[in-house]
């Protein structure tokens, strides 16, 4: 009758993982996790980290070779292990620790080394790699294991105050932000580019924000002089969507706006009128001509942004039409 044979290698390979999984749990508190036959792909278990009897999320693959066949000596020092090329390549792929271990199931001892490249000598058919014979699994050695494993990090408490953040953008009505004389001085535009990102990650306030970002800029306050005829200010400003890409896509363009406005009047030739009014009011022209500037950077941003994030035709539409009728005054669609 042809039945399965259970064979001495089967045999070996248990005793191993049983073995190894006593040495883990005894030794180091931690959890180790066999892989099913018909997913061995060259990785036998898994083993979970515990850290003061919490379960981490961090593992450790490993591949085990069990019996006297696989200690052979390289030197006084080292086990000699040989492993196929497909694995080695499947091991230094992989995004967590492979522990290659070999059990001395006789004496019940389980040697490691983490894979690493500059650890594996290259052969033809054939990758090796040298175990030392003091690299016991043991509770001394758990130290050691868990300085090739990334260390716990604590997302929740990191994040609590990025979640509030969220909050106080979710509570908002327009967003107004407000720039510094120090960042306009240095030109610079991280602060507002990482609330760009940060709104963009979050599709609620992607869309919640879209139109309704005003900037307003302090520390001017003792210059009598308007925004756009400060230097410092104007170069801020007409660099803004070099430094800020899809700016266009949050700035407010209403008739309260303020901010697109001051660009305007930073990026076009002006002719200053004195009136002569009671009020300390500057009036002042510019060639309607000169807008075309002002427009070919907002829509090129515009563009730019809408097709990154793949929003429709009529949402960029509809924003054009909107920064047109704030910049010019003329609703395009009557």
């Amino acid at each position: 009758m042809e039945l399965p044979k259970y064979l001495e290698s089967n045999k070996k390979g248990r005793n191993g993982l049983n073995i190894l999984t006593k040495i883990v749990e005894n030794e180091l508190g931690w959890i180790v996790r066999p892989n099913h036959q018909e997913d061995d792909f060259g990785i036998d278990a898994f083993i979970d980290i515990i850290i003061d009897g919490y379960v981490t999320g961090k593992s450790i693959a490993i591949q085990i070779k069990s019996g006297n066949s696989y200690l052979k000596a390289l030197n006084n020092e080292n086990w000699n292990f040989k492993g196929d090329r497909k694995h080695l390549n499947y091991y230094l792929n992989h995004d967590i620790p492979v522990l290659i271990v070999l059990v001395d199931v006789d004496n019940e001892i389980a040697y490691w080394e983490i894979c690493k490249v500059e650890y594996v000598d290259l052969h033809e058919k054939t990758w090796t790699l040298p175990i030392p014979k003091i690299q016991r699994i043991r509770s001394g050695q758990k130290e050691e294991i868990l300085n090739h494993v990334p260390k716990t990090v604590d997302y929740v408490s990191q994040l609590d105050e990025y979640w509030k953040g969220n909050k106080l953008l979710s509570d908002s009505g327009r967003l107004l932000i407000f720039v510094g004389r120090d960042d306009i001085n240095d030109l610079n535009y991280q602060p507002l580019i990482e609330l760009i990102s940060r709104i963009c990650s979050n599709k609620y306030h992607f869309s919640k924000f879209r139109e309704n970002i005003e900037i307003g800029i302090h520390g001017f306050d003792g210059d009598n002089r308007e925004l756009y005829q400060i230097p410092e200010i104007k170069k801020w400003i007409t660099n803004i969507f070099d430094n800020v890409p899809g700016l266009t896509y949050f700035l407010a363009n209403d008739k309260h706006s303020q901010f697109l406005t001051v660009f305007v009047l930073s990026s076009v030739k002006l002719i200053e009128i004195d009136k002569g009014l009671k009020e300390h009011k500057v009036w002042v022209e510019y060639d309607n001509k000169d807008l075309k500037i002002v427009f070919d950077i907002l829509f090129a941003d515009l563009n730019d942004f809408t097709e990154a994030f793949k929003l429709s035709f009529e949402t960029n539409k509809e924003i054009s039409h909107n920064l047109a009728k704030c910049i010019t005054g003329k609703d395009f669609n009557e």
